[in-house]
């Protein structure tokens, strides 16, 4: 039965008509031009949306002991507002975003179950946690500032941006190649979001010198490592929340080990990183090189020996460390004396070089487009795969090659299906090969979940958009499958559009998997005291589109434009 709460029923309810207000009363675009003679020319525009967004859940979840399907996993207001500014020679751009959610009663108990007595980043050390700050900015001033920055043209050929951005390289729509100059925040809706949405800006200073001469551009970037703690590598809900995977929902792994470590010698977030690419055509090919020294997007365990701690079995085999350096450590608090963290999420340095090419096929009627990515040394982590904790033995790097290949087509069904305009439809193949690829390495996809990483990951995906009345109704339909592993997933939608200002989205998030999770969990296994192993069924299968199993749900989005 559906666990009933008064409180929270009001507390989304409230949200609801609040942000109902704020929507029927978004005021259009404002545009002040001021010139005083013959002093410098100021103008200021803006633009933006108020948008709100529920989430249901279609399925029952393990982690909590009410009946989770059809409750709200999510209620979320949102305002984002684009500034434009011209002061002089500069042209400004600030990006803001507000940011808040209504706490569900599914969060509710997430957090009911996410303490075992000990502090974490949203624990309270045997008391409730409260872990909602993840998913609001209305704390953070540099959450609500997203992007801050101004172009100024040095010369005719030569363009500079300076300040908090985004800077996109590649080709890839729902996994990076090159596209990761920046990390991404997962927490709020995994991937379904467009990149501009979830992509985390960084203090740049990007330049972009035209050589039409010679065909192209040359486009480089530094980031001085000014950025906050925060900003750093891609987010993943290690915290326990509504987006880690299965079967962690409500575990806090930053309980037992240091959140992020980004002051680590091979990961310090304040060292510079940088990057150059060339963009050119070479007849009608469009191409790019690049090379990026970045950070890896995925964090990587560095464990501490866990052997005894918290009851923790992970068999033979003595843990390693990453490039020499021990985990911070340090005191748990509500733990004792002497216990230390056992490990350190950490995001390494690494270098991708990488191409890029697209053509247009007469032939076919399409867009040709590939990207490839050379990543030497990536780290994975490995080993104790039929453990608690899979994969937390240590840290191995192994050459990868990351390949995509996408073809892009728009299709005439005006006549047979009654569109008012040509379709797009597009198919990328999205491959990760690991070079030397070697099964007694034993390396993981991510720490804790125990399938052996393949010589191939293999990822297709296909999306087709039709517009229908006047692009009033857009109808669209992405589905993606694991071709190494299994599974997949599936997100049928549709928009409807009344006037220039409202926009109402229904989507449907459907996963499938193979229920590829070998359960070989017993009494040994650490219990989280609702009956269900807090450190999950022991497994050495599970890959990632098993890890979103009891995942479907309906998400409803209305915008208002202004």
């Amino acid at each position: 039965m559906v666990r009933k709460n008064n409180t929270s029923i009001k507390k989304v309810g409230g949200f609801l008509l609040g942000f109902g207000g704020l929507l029927a009363a978004s005021a259009p675009a404002l545009a002040v031009d001021l010139n005083y003679g013959d002093g410098p020319e100021f103008e200021i525009r803006y633009s933006g949306y108020a948008r709100a967004t529920m989430a249901m859940g279609l399925q029952d979840h393990d982690e909590t002991s009410a009946d989770d399907k059809y409750r709200l996993t999510q209620a979320k207001a949102t305002v984002n507002v684009d500034w434009d500014i011209k002061t002089g020679p500069l042209n400004w751009k600030v990006v803001t975003r507000f940011e808040e959610e209504a706490q569900t009663d599914y969060l509710d108990d997430l957090e009911e179950r996410m303490d075992i007595g000990l502090q974490g980043n949203y624990s309270n050390g045997g008391r409730k946690g409260d872990f909602m700050n993840q998913y609001n900015t209305l704390d953070e001033p540099m959450d609500i500032l997203r992007e801050i920055y101004f172009d100024y043209n040095v010369t005719d050929r030569l363009f500079v941006r300076i300040g908090r951005q985004q800077l996109v390289w590649g080709e890839s729509d729902f996994f990076q190649a090159m596209d990761v100059v920046h990390g991404y925040d997962y927490r709020g809706r995994l991937f379904y979001e467009n990149n501009e949405e979830w992509r985390k800006p960084l203090m740049l200073f990007n330049f972009n010198l035209d050589l039409a001469e010679y065909g192209g551009s040359l486009n480089w970037f530094i980031r001085p490592g000014w950025d906050r703690d925060e900003d750093m590598g891609s987010n993943y809900n290690i915290e326990g929340g509504r987006w880690i995977p299965h079967p962690y929902r409500g575990v806090d792994f930053t309980q037992f080990t240091n959140a992020y470590n980004t002051g680590h010698k091979s990961a310090d977030w304040d060292d510079m990183t940088y990057g150059i690419r060339w963009n050119g055509t070479w007849g009608s090919v469009g191409y790019s090189l690049a090379y990026l020294k970045t950070f890896n997007a995925a964090p990587v365990m560095n464990p501490k020996e866990l052997r005894g701690s918290f009851g923790i079995d992970v068999g033979a085999g003595a843990p390693t460390t990453y490039g020499g350096e021990e985990p911070m450590g340090g005191m748990v608090s509500g733990v004792g004396p002497g216990t230390s963290i056992l490990g350190d999420w950490i995001y390494p340095e690494i270098d991708v070089f990488g191409f890029t090419m697209n053509y247009f096929s007469m032939a076919l009627d399409s867009t040709l487009s590939a990207e490839i990515a050379y990543i030497p040394n990536k780290p994975f982590n490995y080993g104790y795969l039929d453990s608690d904790l899979p994969g937390w033995q240590g840290i191995r790097e192994k050459d990868v090659l990351n390949v995509m290949l996408r073809i892009d087509k728009e299709f005439k069904w005006m006549e047979t299906l009654g569109t008012h305009r040509p379709s797009l439809s597009s198919i990328q193949v999205f491959d990760t090969i690991i070079l030397g690829h070697d099964d007694d390495d034993e390396i993981v996809e991510f720490a804790s979940f125990g399938a052996k990483k393949k010589e191939h990951t293999v990822y297709v995906t296909l999306f087709t958009l039709l517009n229908f009345n006047r692009d009033t109704i857009n109808p669209s339909f992405v589905i993606g499958m694991d071709a190494s592993n299994g599974g997949g997933f599936a997100i049928p939608a549709v928009e409807f559009v009344w006037g220039d200002d409202w926009r109402l989205k229904v989507e449907a998030d459907l996963w499938w998997n193979d229920g590829d999770v070998k359960k070989t969990c017993d009494a040994a296994c650490v219990g989280a005291g609702d009956g269900h192993a807090l450190l999950g069924k022991r497994e050495n299968s599970a890959s990632f589109m098993d890890w979103f199993a009891e995942d479907n749900q309906v998400v409803v989005k209305l915008t208002r434009q202004f």
